[in-house]
């Protein structure tokens, strides 16, 4: 559903080049024609560019990409990410991006361009969908609930009031003067089949990717998942939780209430999150964890008895 944003001719910032440009994407997975940026020496990473061609690439000081040079237009900065934040707002802006979005009234609620709905789809009164959104079939909307741009939405979902899907996530940059600068969220969103979002839920965009949340993920109330997530299948995600950017959660684990999860993690398969676990490290898979620093249950016990033999001794 996804369309183009802009195309982009990269000879109004370099007259030796002048190919388009029509994206962005990871270093991970980069691509032709595109806006990549590696904000941190990594050769490995690096290594992963060798192969692209007409895209405009933001390295850190310090790396040395003359291969890349020839195909592609590389800035070397202090900071890639800030500068490819700019870079990217300034070509948004000119593509009109942030110009006000028209929507369209139908059935009491507003829905925005390409919208592509299934069979037997209930929307209620006062729903705002924006452009390029695919529902599928069964799915219920109730009043209030906001859907952005570029997301997906399976079948049996059933996303509840004053939800927000796919609005941008919180992703700053700071330059040395402490100006800040916010960056854009283009990725959308995709959940998948017999999904469940809560009230006053929300699940962010992704900046460049999209953020994910596969089949059978039952999201409480007053739950956030910021961008760039991965839940996997069967995830139970209780009210309170926060779960930080480019987290990825598998397969039917779960969190209690308050729960809070650090951005970039791995989450295994089947793990248990105690009531305001504060989860500050991967975890693997198969084991429970509780209380404000995320221990395992077997070390809390441990701790307990050491505790009850030491003030025995006073």
């Amino acid at each position: 559903m996804k369309s183009t944003l802009f195309s982009f001719n990269v000879n109004k910032i370099n007259n030796n080049f002048s190919f388009f440009i029509n994206g962005v994407s990871t270093v991970s997975n980069p691509r032709n024609n595109s806006i990549i940026f590696l904000n941190k020496i990594n050769l490995e990473l690096l290594k992963k560019l060798e192969k692209i061609e007409e895209a405009v690439i933001f390295l850190k000081v310090g790396l040395n990409a003359k291969s890349l040079e020839y195909k592609n237009i590389v800035k070397y900065v202090n900071n890639p990410r800030l500068e490819y934040a700019k870079f990217l707002y300034n070509i948004l802006e000119e593509f009109g991006y942030y110009k006000e979005q028209k929507y369209y009234l139908k059935n009491g609620y507003y829905h925005g361009k390409n919208l592509k709905l299934g069979k037997n789809i209930v929307i209620e009164p006062f729903v705002r969908i924006g452009d390029n959104v695919e529902i599928g079939d069964n799915t219920i909307i109730k009043s209030g609930a906001i859907i952005s741009n570029n997301v997906k939405i399976g079948s049996n979902c059933y996303i509840r009031e004053n939800s927000v899907i796919g609005g941008e996530g919180f992703g700053i940059e700071t330059d040395i003067d402490g100006k800040t600068y916010r960056i854009p969220h283009i990725g959308g969103v995709e959940i998948g089949n017999n999904v469940e979002v809560g009230a006053l839920t929300t699940v962010c965009s992704g900046t460049i990717e999209k953020t994910i949340v596969k089949d059978y993920v039952k999201l409480d109330d007053h739950v956030h998942v910021a961008h760039n997530v991965i839940l996997e299948e069967g995830v139970l995600i209780v009210a309170g939780t926060v779960i930080g950017g480019s987290t990825r959660i598998g397969r039917n684990s779960k969190t209690a209430p308050n729960t809070a999860i650090r951005n970039g993690l791995e989450i295994g398969n089947n793990v248990v999150m105690g009531m305001s676990a504060r989860v500050n490290e991967n975890l693997p898979d198969n084991i429970i964890v509780t209380n404000e620093k995320a221990d395992t249950l077997e070390n809390i016990k441990k701790y307990s008895k050491y505790k009850k033999d030491l003030l025995k001794k006073i």
